[in-house]
């Protein structure tokens, strides 16, 4: 049988079994998946590495509607950020620095208020023409 070549954006052994526990662990409903977690990262990272749009994702991943579906629920899910955050957190110590301290917890939950949508909302509701510092007029009107 012959091996497949694998590209360079390609996650190793020893990655995959890094980012493996981070990512969310299919639900025991429903049908199981047709593709691997692995394989659906590599197409990911083969997105990010190239700069390729999806459409033109190589014919040896998935379909690109199916990656994008994946990346667009990770991204959702959060699993994007918990990853960056571990692998960071693993640098950090691996250079002998420490972990960055915790937020408290009203801390975070104001930050999470302030990042959602209606905060937004909220915000730009708030905001009129008349209230603004600049002055929109130029000196020869």
């Amino acid at each position: 049988m012959a091996k497949i070549e694998s590209y360079t954006s390609d996650l190793t052994d020893i990655e995959w079994e890094i980012v493996r526990p981070l990512l969310p662990v299919k639900g025991k409903l429903g049908r199981p998946p047709r593709y691997e977690r692995r394989l659906m990262l590599n197409a990911i990272f083969y997105i990010t590495r190239t700069g390729c749009p999806w459409r033109d994702l190589p014919h040896d991943f998935p379909k690109w509607r199916l990656v994008y579906y994946y990346f667009a629920k990770w991204q959702q899910q959060g699993v994007w950020e918990k990853i960056n955050n571990a692998l960071r957190d693993r640098v950090r110590l691996a250079h002998g620095k420490k972990k960055p301290p915790r937020l408290r917890p009203l801390t975070a939950k104001a930050l999470r208020w302030l990042a959602s949508p209606e905060s937004v909302a909220s915000m730009q509701a708030r905001r009129f023409w008349g209230e603004s510092d600049t002055s929109w007029s130029t000196p020869w009107d």
